[in-house]
């Protein structure tokens, strides 16, 4: 249930803490007190559409926050599971709006788009009003609501068709990968042609960048000859200036002395060692100049094959890992497709049996859904009559296929529920009520039946008094109180015989402080007064307060019938 709503900065809401109860929680107010506000600040933490006009004058920014408890159904469960948010004992939510337009959403503290915020409320809180919330005027919720009310056989059922179809969809998704023999053959013909084609051009890893490297050297030849030839030179000492011819010279200068000073002999000899080494670098200088020639039929090679793995490489990848990927799963097909015949022949037997039997499954839950429709049409024109509607009609209207493929895991059915408010009009889907009383009264008796079966434990109505009075007014508090005894209700309201009825009457009331109105909320202890001003406005005549105690009394001997 809803246990706490705190609003900030919305209209004429400063700060505002509704600590909200269990069965009827009552709001009511004079007419512009804020109680649409408090609705409004419910439906933005809710995550309907808002814009920034929300905002109290004077103010950057507006939040409010919703705290659950008891929240916790299978449902919920499973769809916080389905978006990553770990279930805690209490779920926080808060929604904030700044004057630039940005909003954020959070959910126990966490950030959350504000289609997860709202597919999440949608499964904890119902709301009849101006501000459509409502899950009821879905079709696509209906047959789950219908299946809801056939009880633990038709449930068995469903999950039955369910496995069925899983088994079914399944081989028929298998089959469809294999396609008819015409399209096998094609599909082979392409793979033995891919196959060959990489397999005959071979590529090995890092040939490419190996191919690079050499084509690199070709197209340099005549500077890298031109430099080994240089070196050489330069190191043999031909010419005055070679290396060699230096260290000769030096060696020379050296010995002539070398009698004056024993010394020097050790450094004439370690030129003869540089002698040595530098004559060592020049002979493999010439190796490498013998090895190094330009050949075009070398450099044509290169390219050609340089060529050849570029252009397989691209067509199947991009590089030589995927290329290898794609090789490994073409040669894995090509032995599915070769293989296929047995594969299809079993999974044609498997369609034709469980298509069969999926389409007879489907027949049943069907007839049990038809039952449980009549079961609902007669319960909700029963309630309407209640309701003073006893012109209406309500159907069930429920359209089947029973063809193996138009079936799905929930059967073949489509569900919606339709309405004539008045005797001799057609039925119409619920979207399209056009009264608001007539709309306020078949909610009312739609939820009055399913107010054990659709798992939202916080329904609220926005003035369901809407064109709605005299005896039916009664009859209506005594339907919402019924409701308020499975879960918790939250009705803003001009009637007094539903005020009456409130388990908890909070009064909402607007006044002036330092120059600003403000809206403001207040449990009342005893609420015979704000029942006695619905009965006669605000200045309610002597009979008025006797009349509210007089109808009290009434709805707690009501209540007490209940329990």
């Amino acid at each position: 249930m809803l246990s706490c709503l705190n609003i900030k900065n919305i209209a004429l809401i400063d700060s505002l803490e509704l600590n909200l109860r269990s069965s009827l929680n009552i709001l009511s107010g004079e007419t512009g007190a804020g109680k649409s506000i408090i609705i409004d600040s419910l439906n933005f933490v809710l995550g309907e559409r808002a814009d920034k006009s929300l905002i109290r004058y004077g103010a950057d920014m507006a939040t409010v926050e919703a705290v659950f408890e008891g929240y916790l159904t299978p449902t919920v469960a499973e769809y916080l599971d389905d978006v990553g948010i770990e279930a805690e004992d209490v779920l926080i939510l808060r929604r904030k709006m700044t004057l630039d337009g940005k909003n954020e959403c959070r959910v126990n503290g966490r950030v959350a788009t504000l289609g997860t915020l709202k597919g999440l409320t949608e499964l904890l809180v119902d709301i009849h009003g101006q501000h459509e919330h409502q899950s009821l005027l879905k079709a696509a919720n209906h047959i789950s609501l219908l299946d809801s009310l056939g009880g633990a056989e038709l449930a068995e059922q469903r999950e039955k068709v369910k496995g069925i179809y899983g088994e079914y969809s399944g081989a028929k998704a298998s089959l469809g990968e294999y396609g008819d023999s015409d399209e096998r053959a094609r599909r082979l013909d392409i793979l033995n042609y891919q196959i060959a084609e990489i397999e005959r051009v071979d590529v090995k890893e890092g040939e490419e960048e190996e191919l690079l490297a050499q084509r690199k050297r070709i197209r340099n030849t005549e500077k890298i000859l031109s430099a080994l030839e240089g070196a050489k030179g330069q190191l043999e000492g031909y010419g005055s200036g070679g290396v060699a011819g230096v260290i000769k010279s030096a060696q020379a200068s050296l010995k002539s002395i070398s009698a004056y000073d024993g010394n020097l002999n050790a450094i004439i000899d370690r030129l003869d060692s540089a002698k040595e080494e530098l004559q060592d670098i020049a002979d493999t200088l010439d190796d490498m100049l013998e090895k190094t020639d330009f050949d075009s039929r070398s450099a044509d090679s290169v390219e050609e094959r340089l060529n050849e793995v570029r252009n397989v490489v691209r067509k199947y990848g991009g590089s030589f890992e995927a290329l290898s990927g794609f090789l490994t799963s073409a040669k894995e097909e090509r032995e599915k497709i070769e293989n296929a015949d047995n594969y299809v022949e079993k999974l044609q037997k498997i369609i034709e049996r469980t298509g069969a039997e999926l389409s007879r499954e489907a027949k049943k839950l069907t007839q049990m859904r038809l039952a449980t429709a009549e079961k609902l049409e007669k319960n909700i024109e029963r309630e309407l009559n209640d309701l003073g509607m006893g012109g209406s009609s309500f159907k069930v209207n429920v359209e089947s296929a029973f063809e193996p493929d138009k079936i799905g895991a929930n059967g073949g059915d489509s569900v919606e529920f339709l309405i004539s408010p008045n005797l001799g009009e057609p039925l119409k889907p619920l979207a399209k009520i056009i009264s608001g009383g007539e709309m306020s009264r078949f909610m009312l008796a739609l939820k009055n039946i399913l107010a054990d079966v659709d798992g939202i434990g916080t329904m609220v109505f926005d003035e369901i008094d809407t064109g709605i009075s005299g005896r039916i007014s009664a009859v209506v508090s005594e339907k919402l109180c019924n409701i308020s005894r499975t879960r918790q209700v939250i009705a803003v309201t001009h009637m007094p015989s539903l005020a009456a009825m409130a388990d908890s009457h909070f009064l909402i009331s607007k006044c002036s402080e330092n120059g600003k109105t403000l809206t403001h909320v207040t449990l009342l202890e005893d609420d015979t007064d704000e029942v006695a001003r619905l009965i006669g406005g605000n200045d309610y005549s002597e009979f008025a307060i006797p009349h509210a105690k007089e109808m009290k009394a009434w709805a707690a001997r009501y209540k007490a019938s209940l329990a």
